[in-house]
């Protein structure tokens, strides 16, 4: 821990105690205005909370690493995030705010609408290499939410520490791209209350957020108690055709055949009220009154073959969110008893539920339906004609919104509790810690009103009975059916008996469980130069378990869209020892102030994988007086997750091009897909070096450069069964062959298209931080000026699964997962004084292309994605109540121009809301 002073300015650094919590090893996480945190002073970052002007002798402890490192002597790069920078826009998601930052991609956020299992969630996304490998903590330790932010309790937040580089042997598995460390405000004292709301210029997505917390002390002040929640109604935006440039948009052949970003995209093969795609009668609709009309074409060409722009054709985007509604509810509580001057214990619980009901789009399972030609539901003039051409049947195209229009519903509920004690021995020289957290979530989710396969099928096949009545062909033969006729030509003619027995929900449960203990001492035996030599160790033990269970008709594989199959209650655990050092190994010498080496190394045993080694070495050379060099080389591991080692395994039939045969015979395979209880741990090497700089003759300004390069090998992917021969047989991969099994006669009987140890990944760039903060009493202003950069550059990240390598920099796309610009940056500058406050914040997002041709095929020449620069604006008035009291009536604005995403790109760096109001008022007494 290293405590920082602000005296009128001037920031002044003492060593203190080390970090007491125990969740993992610390790995010299920077103090206050350090490393790329170093741009960002922690008055400046954390403005305490409220984002008032710190007050001459006020404290900041910036929490970190067991090892005191002072200053900007941290070898990692860390940036410090508070919550005035947070809140900054008027932002709600802790996610959302994250996601400005330069070094992250919004790879799935809390609103979007692309996955049903993960809705509702706001996982970090560091560098773009996937959310599986950035670790989020809260106060320094594992949370059963993993890395989900939208569950952490938002009014509690103190602020957010950003490790961008390895942190393995600091915090064990999953610490690959970094660490985003969530630090809550459990020492806070008194009462706090807000409420705000926002909408956008378009009168959409309008939110609510309701938040308050309170802490008090007691027993002479060696007691104390901290509450906080906070709650949130967010609408969402839907549907999706009422934001064309989002949701209406896509690549489509133009002309000359290459494909061209456009609007209107619409299907030509299907439509609401049914399109005739065969026969005589090809070409004709059904009305909503069951007669027919030709069916409007949109512009159609050669390799689009189900799509065109225009027409009358179906679009999910009538129905689907471009924004996904959320209603979002958090808990914090803590309490923390001194027994002893030197031992103190605690107990903390939280508590997060998310849920959201909305339209998905028509049973996804159901499109094109043969259909007899005497169904008595078409009108005798259509069964004439279809008659007098001697058709039996015909193929009709159906979105079946007005039957089988799915509604996602899901709820997410989450509870944690953690026990704790911190003590101290030795005169305050040693100090230790241990904990035990127990932590449980429920993922309970709906898709309603999809199609039952067999019963559909039953109930679209009418006939007419004896009496005349029409019924089901079913029940000429049982009568005791409870099938009932669906009459599918023209929208909104089901009965809607019919429409009950062909349809039912579909349920899936996951529950998922973690159980955390550690423990930890740390202390400074002797010295060195004058300055000691810090010492950290410790043990962990984790234990994680999952469960999924579906429904009955989704065990029976009754559904035409998804089904399902219950994994029962399995799990893992792991064992892991670390320990680290921090060494003065020069100082007070010509060209060299002072050197520090920081040394860490962590074993973790796998019950799956067995041992594994991590560690990292790195160095801080303070040169002169505000000139420092840093450098870090880690190896890092991300352990496989529990869906990646256990998910059921299912056998599906499917062809191949066999390219180890001679004239690589086409042949039908066996393809196993699920968990692969044998994955090793992905393994990363990791490169940072960089300089700090922070010149005398300019006092508040600080600056930083550092370059980073990642590379992780054996990394968990699943292939397709032709990817895995092409693999073998054309990249001579040997993790590919070891996948295909041949019978006896040589050809191939199966191919396991689990998940396996196979990709590599590559990552590598430069990252720029800036800051300056000044006051302004020299001009008569009075408060103070805070500026801030952050830059971000993209060299490489290539992405190779053995079979073709991709290199996603530059790309600003949907169309894969690894797509990221070149450059990224956000620059904000805030000026603060007792009675109002104000900021401007600029993001920039650099142009490039949309996807590799490797990715998307065959694109128009010259395809580009433009550059976009988005403004924010906030203001913020205080009224003093006396004393710290005091009320904050505060406005801001986002992509005050309302930059409009570019057409086709559907990119997660874009805005896709437009112009955004948030107005609100916070009390604190």
């Amino acid at each position: 821990m290293v405590r920082i002073a602000n005296f009128h300015g001037a920031t002044l650094v003492r060593s203190s105690s080390l970090a007491t919590l125990a969740t993992a090893l610390a790995f010299a996480f920077p103090a206050a205005a350090q490393d790329r945190s170093t741009t960002a002073t922690p008055e400046a970052t954390d403005r305490a909370v409220d984002s008032r002007v710190e007050e001459p002798g006020t404290e900041i402890v910036i929490t970190g690493s067991r090892i005191n490192t002072a200053g900007f002597g941290a070898p990692t790069p860390t940036t410090v995030v508070g919550v005035a920078e947070l809140r900054q826009a008027g932002s709600t998601d802790i996610g959302a705010a994250l996601a400005d930052l330069p070094q992250f991609r919004q790879t799935q956020g809390s609103q979007q609408t692309n996955t049903t299992t993960t809705s509702g969630q706001a996982p970090a996304d560091l560098r773009g290499l996937g959310i599986a490998r950035t670790l989020v903590l809260i106060n320094n330790r594992r949370h059963i939410s993993s890395n989900d932010l939208q569950t952490v309790p938002y009014t509690m937040v103190r602020r957010v520490d950003v490790v961008t580089g390895g942190a393995s042997a600091a915090y064990g598995s999953g610490a690959v791209a970094g660490v985003v460390n969530i630090i809550l405000d459990d020492r806070f004292e008194g009462f706090k209350l807000g409420a705000q709301t926002g909408i956008s210029s378009r009168d959409d997505r309008a939110q609510y957020l309701l938040e308050g917390s309170m802490g008090l002390s007691f027993a002479d002040g060696r007691g104390h108690v901290v509450i906080g929640a906070d709650y949130l109604e967010d609408e969402g935006i839907a549907p999706a055709s009422a934001r064309p440039l989002v949701g209406d948009a896509g690549f489509f052949p133009g002309e000359d055949g290459r494909l061209y970003p456009t609007l209107g995209i619409r299907e030509s093969n299907r439509s609401e009220g049914g399109l005739i795609n065969s026969g005589v009668l090809a070409g004709q609709t059904f009305n909503a009154d069951g007669s027919l009309s030709p069916f409007r074409y949109g512009i159609r060409r050669p390799g689009a073959p189900t799509s065109m722009i225009g027409g009358d054709g179906f679009t999910t985007n009538k129905y689907r969110s471009v924004s996904a509604p959320i209603s979002r509810l958090n808990g914090f509580a803590r309490a923390s008893f001194d027994v002893a001057d030197n031992l103190t214990f605690w107990v903390e619980g939280s508590y997060n539920r998310v849920s959201d009901s909305r339209f998905y789009w028509p049973d996804l399972g159901v499109g094109q339906i043969t259909l007899s030609a005497t169904n008595p539901f078409l009108s005798q003039s259509i069964r004439d004609r279809l008659a007098a051409a001697g058709e039996p049947s015909f193929v009709m195209g159906r979105a079946l919104s007005d039957m089988a229009l799915a509604r996602y519903d899901y709820d997410r509920e989450a509870v944690q509790g953690t026990i704790g004690l911190d003590g101290s021995f030795g005169g305050g020289r040693w100090r230790y810690n241990a904990y035990y957290a127990h932590g449980e979530q429920k993922q309970d989710q709906f898709l309603r009103n999809i199609t039952l396969r067999t019963n559909f099928a039953n109930a679209i096949d009418a006939v007419r009975a004896p009496n005349g009545s029409i019924v089901c062909r079913v029940a000429l033969t049982d009568p005791t059916t409870p099938c009932r006729p669906l009459n599918l030509f023209g929208s909104g003619n089901a009965d809607p008996a019919a429409i009950a027995y062909a349809t039912a929900d579909w349920n899936s449960v996951i529950n998922t469980w973690l159980d955390n203990a550690g423990a930890s001492i740390s202390g400074e035996p002797l010295s060195f130069w004058g300055r000691p030599v810090s010492v950290a160790a410790g043990v962990e033990y984790r234990e994680e378990a999952y469960e999924n269970l579906f429904d009955e008709n989704a065990l029976a594989r009754r559904f035409s869209m998804i089904n399902g199959t219950n994994i029962p209650k399995t799990g893992n655990s792991v064992t892991e020892a670390f320990a680290e050092v921090n060494i003065p190994v020069l100082a007070d010498l010509p060209a060299i102030r002072e050197l520090n080496l920081n040394g860490a190394v962590r074993v973790s045993d796998y019950s799956t994988s067995g041992a594994i080694w991590s560690w990292k070495i790195g160095g801080i050379w303070d040169i002169v007086d505000g000139l420092k060099l840093r450098a870090t080389r880690s190896r890092d591991i991300r352990a496989a997750s529990l869906t990646e080692l256990f998910s059921q395994r299912a056998a599906i039939f499917g062809p191949v091009n066999d390219l180890g045969r001679p004239g690589n015979p086409s042949t039908q395979v066996i393809l196993y897909q699920g968990g692969n209880p044998d994955l090793r741990p992905e393994i990363a090497d990791t490169l940072t070096f960089g300089v700090v700089i922070s010149p005398r003759a300019l006092p508040g300004l600080n600056l930083s450069v550092d370059y980073y390069d990642i590379k992780i090998r054996d990394v968990i992917t699943t292939l397709t069964a032709q990817q895995i021969v092409n693999g073998c047989y054309l990249q001579s991969n040997q993790g590919a062959c070891s996948q295909i099994t041949r019978d006896g006669n040589g050809a191939i009987s199966s191919i396991n298209a689990s998940f396996i140890n196979i990709a590599d990944f590559r990552n590598n760039g430069v990252d720029f931080e800036a800051s300056y903060r000044t006051r302004l009493d020299a001009i008569g202003l009075g408060g103070q000026l805070s500026v801030r950069a952050l830059v971000n550059y993209v060299d490489k990240l290539i992405v190779d699964n053995g079979v073709v390598a991709i290199d996603g920099a530059g790309y600003l796309g949907s169309q894969a997962v690894f797509l990221v610009p070149r450059w990224r940056g956000l620059v904000s500058a805030t000026y603060e004084s007792s009675s109002i406050g104000a900021d401007i914040r600029t993001r920039y997002v650099g142009g490039g292309g949309f996807a590799p041709a490797s990715v998307l095929p065959n694109q128009a020449p010259d395809l580009h994605v433009d550059s976009r620069i988005y403004v924010d604006l906030g203001l913020r008035g205080y009224v003093g109540l006396g004393g710290d009291q005091r009320i904050t009536i505060y406005g801001n604005v986002q992509n005050l121009f309302d930059r409009a995403p570019e057409l086709g790109a559907a990119s997660p760096y874009h805005d896709f809301v437009g112009r955004y109001f948030t107005f609100g008022v916070r009390a604190s007494f």
